[in-house]
């Protein structure tokens, strides 16, 4: 099988042929650091790396021979996708120090939203109550001038909130997929997403042909959590995605904020209890301000 000639190129190529399979590339790289030694074996000894999953293994193996890398990021360039590797300079920081960070992150939009260190994830129900996009308004839109920049995942309900705020603030926000640049999820985001890669910053670590499937959104919440020092729960069941970010930011040694909301009122338990339970209460804007100075 041909080898990609640089370390970069081997880790897209493998990254891209194994749908952005995060275990399968630690099994490469904990294997050979170099992901050279992966290009010399056969189908037979390839899948011995993988032994639960071997049959897996020999359709990415075989993906690998069809993939070619320089086709690849030509590909890229035509659709104005970029990419960086966990060991690229301008990988994000924060985002590097988590235990399971992203091998591969692909990006449209203005690259310069990546730099700006201070960040807050903003996460919740997709069935938001009536009051609180004026709750956001007044809390967030001091946050934003700040300026912090927003990272929420483009889902329906308060992820839109968070990013269409953002815009109208004129500040600057990140949307975190759970699925490749080429999809989309819900379809009725279609105007959202493309105004988000054209002024703002879209990304995500699934390849572009990568579609929504269920099980990718929760490994996209640890991103979401890993770009930011904190993420600020706005409504959310006790049983819900938005919890989940909050576990991985407390997994990850980052701040948890939350609004608190009516108690009988079943999008507000999950806040009200991560409240009882320590995350810090959100009531002004300069509840999160005091945090980032």
């Amino acid at each position: 099988m041909f080898i990609p000639r640089t370390f970069g190129d081997r880790l897209l190529h493998l990254h891209y042929s194994s749908y952005g399979n995060y275990s399968f590339l630690k099994t490469c790289f904990t294997y050979d650091n170099n992901l050279t030694s992966l290009y010399e074996m056969g189908v037979g000894e390839f899948q011995q790396l993988f032994p639960r999953s071997a049959k897996k293994a020999a359709t990415i193996y075989s993906h690998m021979q069809q993939v070619n890398v320089d086709y690849l990021k030509e590909e890229f360039f035509q659709q104005n996708i970029s990419y960086f590797h966990v060991f690229d300079d301008q990988y994000p920081t924060l985002l590097k120090e988590i235990y399971d960070p992203p091998w591969i992150l692909y990006v449209k939009g203005d690259l310069t939203i990546l730099h700006p260190p201070q960040r807050l994830g903003v996460v919740g129900t997709r069935h938001p109550s009536e009051w609180i996009k004026k709750e956001m308004e007044t809390i967030l839109s001091p946050v934003i001038n700040k300026p912090i920049t927003i990272v929420s995942g483009m889902a329906l309900g308060i992820d839109t909130l968070a990013h269409e705020l953002s815009l109208y603030s004129k500040g600057k926000t990140i949307a975190v997929l759970a699925y490749g640049l080429n999809h989309l999820y819900p379809n009725s985001l279609k105007d959202l997403k493309h105004l988000l890669e054209q002024t703002q910053l879209v990304l995500t670590e699934y390849p572009p042909y990568v579609k929504p499937q269920k099980w990718n959104f929760p490994e996209r919440n640890r991103i979401i959590s890993g770009l930011a020092q904190a993420t600020l729960i706005v409504e959310a069941r006790e049983r819900s995605g938005s919890l989940i970010t909050s576990d991985c930011a407390l997994q990850q040694n980052r701040d948890v904020f939350a609004i608190p909301g009516r108690i009988s009122q079943a999008e507000s338990a999950g806040t009200n209890r991560l409240i009882q339970q320590g995350a810090k209460i959100i009531l002004t804007s300069e509840d999160i301000l005091d945090e980032y100075v």
